[in-house]
């Protein structure tokens, strides 16, 4: 993908980009191994898209930190953003025509390369002639807009491929950020012995440099020397100890030469007056040989123990290296479920959005239509035309949010001049909702016959013959023509119906009402009662149900008739 923007060249702007303290987040001590912590570059220019972004990564479960801010003058802005970057386990950058041209964008991409952090670059909108960081331009994009030579590309599905990307490799991340973080204070430090790993913390580090996944970044030359001065500063005290045994045994041997020499001379005194001397010798020399003797003991004993101590440091050393090796399988198979389960979360969302779109009567709970909302809120910001319909759809309908014919229009309009054509019917049926809300019902009667003109052509046109929503706009002219008292016009469209769908149950209703406000109380009898005990589609209620909520609504309205009662009656309804 990367090559969409490889032909794109253009100036460099003085725009900073990506810097200041506030955070959605900071990241926490190097300790804590909760949370991916991201680090989010952008130019000033694109705030709205990076707050989107911050908001949607922060709900998928990890912890962001931006620049809200910008630069001040006397900061020094190069330590503070080096900081944020340095303790991030992962850098997206925004990618735009205006961080493309941004030199402060530039640097921060050159020092997470520096760092050796993985960079994913996203690209939210067309980068026209601008020719991104040279850093970037071998990367694989993540796109969140439409890309025509990018199929199934937008807000939604980019989301969904950041986030199993930035899951990816997670563990080890996390630990190329702390010995990141360790490397650092070491060598600000001075590079002291102090700061440096030891004992098993040695064999983890090499470990995590030896299973480093392809996909990952190399670890940086920094982690690499303090790692090696680790294992050369362990491998100097060991050789120190090593020393120490061996001065101990030229010590023994120099006692030993002494030793010769004084046996020597004293069995030249011996010569020269053995009788007189000879019992304080023996003793001497069996005083010496025991002392000798123990100290000789006692160092071979100490020398034993040394040497068992390094082999059962070298036994723990291997056992480790076993058990490192059953983790990191357990890791990539833990990772791969991982990434299975929060690619069925987005589709799920992503699904459920769908149901409350094209099914009007599929009753979800609220907390499911508040997320569907968030996630059409970001794709429609960003352009997705899908997204601007469905939040149009939300608004007209109260799903989520509280009803706005404003905005719903708003929304609607936008993605109908995208062509979408589900937008230009939504915006016909909101135009006769808004009429009948204000109590345009003659209006609201015109509008909706003419919808359903449209929609008998479109349906016929698709399914080779009129459908549900046809039906739907039927039923709806004839009780818009009741509230109106155009009743006969009302009988007309619910016959016209009848014609079309003679089991449609609601449109039976409209037409027993129609008959009964225009004075016709047989005919409007004989079908009332004729189909009690039957289920109305779409509203879960048998028509004697349905029938007396109806009648409560024309009582509302002030549309009365004296078989109203009877009806309620006859149907076994009390009032």
């Amino acid at each position: 993908m990367a090559d969409l923007a490889h032909d794109a060249s253009g100036p460099a702007s003085s725009e900073p980009a990506g810097f200041a303290p506030q955070q959605t987040g900071r990241p926490a001590s190097s300790d804590d191994r909760g949370k991916l912590r991201v680090f989010i570059s952008y130019s000033r220019d694109d705030l709205d898209f990076a707050d989107q972004l911050t908001a949607a990564l922060d709900f998928s479960g990890f912890e962001c930190f931006i620049d809200r801010q910008g630069i001040s003058g006397g900061e020094d802005w190069k330590r503070s953003l080096g900081g944020l970057i340095s303790e991030a386990d992962t850098v997206v950058f925004v990618l735009t025509p205006n961080s493309a041209r941004s030199p402060i964008c530039d640097w921060e991409v050159e020092e997470a390369t520096r760092l050796n952090k993985r960079i994913l670059p996203i690209v939210c909108r067309p980068l026209e002639d601008v020719s991104p960081p040279p850093r970037l331009r071998e990367l694989n994009y993540i796109f969140f807009y439409k890309e025509p030579k990018v199929p199934g590309s937008g807000f939604g599905t980019g989301l969904a491929k950041l986030v199993t990307a930035l899951n990816t490799d997670f563990d080890w991340l996390r630990d190329h950020t702390r010995y990141l973080q360790r490397a650092i204070e070491w060598d600000a430090g001075g590079r002291p012995a102090n700061r440096l790993l030891s004992g098993d913390d040695i064999a983890e580090a090499k470990a995590w440099v030896a299973r480093r996944p392809k996909s990952a970044p190399e670890p940086s030359a920094l982690q690499l020397d303090f790692i090696r001065a680790s294992e050369e500063e362990a491998e100097t005290r060991l050789s120190e100890q090593r020393k120490q045994l061996d001065a101990m045994a030229a010590a023994q041997a120099e006692r030993e030469t002494a030793l010769h020499k004084a046996e020597e001379a004293q069995h030249k005194r011996a010569t020269m007056a053995r009788i007189r001397n000879i019992a304080l010798v023996v003793v001497s020399i069996l005083a010496v040989l025991v002392a000798w003797f123990g100290w000789n003991a006692d160092q071979q004993r100490k020398l034993a123990e040394q040497q068992t101590k390094l082999a059962d440091q070298e036994r723990k050393v291997a056992e480790q290296q076993r058990t490192i090796a059953q983790e990191q399988r357990m890791l990539a198979q833990q990772q791969q479920k991982i990434a299975e389960e929060q690619k069925q979360q987005a589709d799920d969302i992503l699904g459920r959005a769908e149901n409350i779109i094209f099914n009007q009567r599929n009753q979800m709970d609220a907390k499911t239509q508040q997320e569907a909302f968030a996630l059409l809120t970001a794709g429609a910001i960003h352009g997705d035309t899908f997204a601007m319909f469905g939040l149009g759809a939300f608004y007209a309908d109260g799903h989520g949010v509280a009803q706005d014919f404003a905005k719903a229009r708003e929304w609607l309009e936008k993605a109908a001049a995208e062509g979408n054509e589900f937008a230009e019917l939504k915006l016909k049926e909101l135009q006769i909702r808004e009429a009948a809300t204000a109590g345009r019902y003659a209006e609201a009667l015109r509008l909706e016959e003419a919808f359903a003109v449209k929609l008998e052509a479109w349906e016929t046109t698709r399914e080779g013959k009129p459908g549900t929503d046809t039906a739907n706009a039927l039923t709806n002219a004839a009780w818009w023509g009741l509230f109106a008292k155009e009743f006969t016009k009302a009988l007309a469209v619910a016959d016209r119906g009848h014609a079309l769908f003679p089991d449609n149950l609601r449109i039976e209703a409209n037409r027993a009402h129609a008959l009964m406000l225009m004075g016709h109380d047989e005919e409007a009898k004989a079908l009332y009662l004729s189909h009690k005990g039957e289920p109305v589609a779409g509203t879960g209620k048998l028509w004697e149900q349905n029938i007396p909520e109806d009648f409560a609504e024309f009582r509302k309205a002030g549309l009365t008739s004296p078989m109203m009662a009877d009806i309620e009656k006859e149907l076994g309804i009390s009032r």
